[in-house]
């Protein structure tokens, strides 16, 4: 069999690593599978960053102000290192054995996507070669660069592997996979029928970072102050004025495109929960309404909060489900993805689409850094 057959047919033991939107940590997971269909899950684990992450919130900071103007600032490279430090941790406490191949997602520090005309730019943080020299098997990292390079959105990546999980599960009909992170994105999936996706709006970044100004912990645990609160209809429409919501989709954002907080001074702690809560849900919502999905399947840290599941129940007609509800780890889910999409890169097979990012045609990404 030739070199090229083998690549083809081979199955990866393949670590995944995702740090989100909400700088709450590291996630990391393992599948196994040969870049089309997955065979098996492996291990999992979170654990969150060292200190609250406060490099990793520096770093944003300095992001949101360099914005690729100039050098980049010595921070940057400081919080990289830490992020690089901080995922060698989390492949150290999985402790997983003969991994072939790392999928290392970095931390999203900057994200500006490409919209009239003006191609995008992104910022992951990690340097792939550290992780690659350090256990020794090939690393892809710097995942979104060259979609936002030809064109595209840079996000969101993982509508390929949820199509691939429902192949897995025997799911039929139309779904829609959601992701609530600091941000929220779908995924719709009838059949083989091409994928379409988009970043919809916020997902918790906006009500996390209220509970934190209103020093409260640092996210609504378990909605208990979303689900006290008063929603403010009239100023969820103000939001929807924004320029992000009259974009076609596909479309994607930074968490930071969502910070409304300036305009909920005046509100308790409780209201504005639920008034965040409630953005959330119905942002989804209306990217749902012309797909109209029978199954909704929801994963990501949102999916823990019931007000923001009940609201989504209530704003949409589909069943509203969580991973756990078809059998899938919600927790791990977006960590298995890049480990899905490190194989996809080794084989030279597509990673981002028309219809999931806007790039011009079906591309390829990632960085394979090796030992």
């Amino acid at each position: 069999m030739s070199k090229a057959k083998v690549m083809e047919s081979k199955r990866y033991i393949a670590l995944g690593l995702m740090s989100g939107t909400s700088l709450d940590g590291v996630d990391a997971a393992v599948i196994e599978t040969d870049g089309e269909e997955v065979f098996e899950f492996g291990k999992s684990i979170c654990i969150a960053f060292p200190e609250d992450g406060i490099e990793v919130k520096e770093a944003v900071k300095t992001a949101l102000n360099w914005r690729f103007e100039g050098p980049p600032p010595n921070k940057l490279q400081m919080g990289s290192d830490y992020v690089d430090r901080a995922h060698i941790d989390a492949i150290k406490a999985l402790n997983a054995q003969d991994i072939d191949i790392i999928g290392y997602h970095g931390q999203t520090v900057f994200h500006q996507p490409a919209q009239k005309g003006v191609k995008g730019q992104t910022l992951q943080l990690g340097n792939g070669q550290s992780l690659a020299s350090k256990f020794g098997v090939p690393c892809v990292y710097d995942f979104r660069t060259a979609d936002v390079k030809a064109g595209g959105q840079g996000a969101p990546l993982a509508p390929i592997y949820h199509q691939a999980l429902c192949r897995y599960s025997r799911l039929e009909g139309r779904i829609a996979v959601v992701n609530i992170g600091g941000v929220s994105n779908v995924t719709l999936i009838d059949g083989n029928k091409p994928l379409i996706a988009t970043d919809c709006g916020p997902g918790n970044g906006p009500l996390d970072s209220w509970m934190e100004l209103k020093g409260a912990r640092n996210y609504d645990f378990a909605g208990e102050q979303s689900m006290k609160g008063h929603v403010d209809l009239k100023r969820i429409a103000r939001w929807f004025e924004r320029d992000f919501f009259k974009r076609p989709i596909p479309r994607s954002a930074d968490r930071y495109d969502f910070d409304v907080l300036a305009d909920m001074r005046d509100m308790s702690l409780e209201n504005g929960a639920a008034t965040l809560a409630s953005f959330c849900a119905q942002s989804i919502s209306r990217d749902l309404q012309a797909f109209a999905p029978n199954k909704i399947i929801v994963c990501g840290g949102g999916r823990h909060n019931p007000a923001i599941m009940g609201m989504l129940d209530m704003h949409t007609d589909g069943n509203v489900l969580s991973t756990e509800d078809v059998g899938w780890d919600g927790d791990a889910l977006e960590a298995q993805a890049f480990a899905y999409l490190a194989v996809r890169t080794v084989k030279g097979l597509p990673i981002s689409f028309p219809g999931t990012t806007g790039v011009p045609h079906p591309i390829t990404g990632g960085v394979v850094a090796r030992p």
